[in-house]
């Protein structure tokens, strides 16, 4: 069973697929444009399922270190040491363990943004998930939630053979365990639940649009229908 890589490993790696590559871009511009709009320096950050640390360490690299970080995942700290270190020189970054599918151990209204990628198709309860969010971020925060698109060419060949269903396992490690895709979202039903789940001003992007599994980009964030129709990634921005 595979292990998580070290963030520095990670950034570095000549092998890192290009959507990965854009996903880190859109992020980043994604974190310079909330600076822009106000988003203060001593500003309260909730960081879910925090994984190997490397979104972690892009916000607090892009936001500034007087940024205080809450990292949670659904297992014990998954952060490797050695990067704990890093983080924790970077900004005021700490973990706390979550229950999965459960409540959130924060107040109402205690964090000015949140952030996850790669997370809410993992979950068996995503208008809960979404909406504990909404419960914990203070009124006019930020939540941005990154997911593979339901209609990427990968699927869409799955679908053609018969074989695109959910759940599924991707994939494993030894820190996180199985990766499961409990279901995914196209970019009208993740606006929709984000809507329902009380947020306003959602706004949909979508990365990479190409042929993933040969690392082939047609467009890096398209904008024509059906570049956003199949592109492999896509990022909600809402507003509380």
């Amino acid at each position: 069973m595979a292990t998580l890589a070290s963030i520095m490993n990670r950034l570095v790696s000549e092998s890192t697929a290009q959507v990965e590559l854009r996903m880190r871009e859109h992020f980043i511009e994604s974190l310079k444009g909330l600076k822009t709009l106000g988003l203060s320096p001593s500003s309260r950050v909730l960081s879910i399922s925090t994984g190997d640390g490397i979104w972690d360490y892009l916000t607090l690299k892009t936001l500034g270190n007087e940024i205080n970080l809450v990292a949670t995942d659904v297992v014990s700290n998954p952060v490797k040491k050695d990067d704990q270190i890093l983080l924790q020189k970077l900004g005021k970054w700490s973990f706390v363990q979550v229950a999965a599918d459960g409540a959130l151990p924060f107040a109402n209204d205690s964090f000015d943004f949140i952030y996850h990628q790669d997370v809410i198709e993992h979950t068996q309860k995503p208008y809960g998930f979404v909406k504990e969010q909404f419960r914990v971020l203070k009124p006019g925060g930020t939540l941005l939630c990154g997911t593979p698109n339901l209609f990427r060419p990968a699927n869409v060949l799955k679908l053609l053979m018969g074989r695109l269903r959910f759940p599924v396992k991707i994939g494993a490690n030894e820190e996180i365990g199985d990766y499961i895709h409990e279901c995914e979202f196209h970019e009208r039903h993740l606006e929709l639940l984000l809507r329902e789940s009380g947020f306003s001003q959602v706004r949909v992007d979508s990365v990479f649009f190409g042929l993933h599994f040969l690392n082939l980009q047609f467009s890096a964030f398209p904008a024509s229908a059906w570049g956003r129709l199949m592109s492999h990634y896509i990022v909600s921005l809402s507003q509380k």
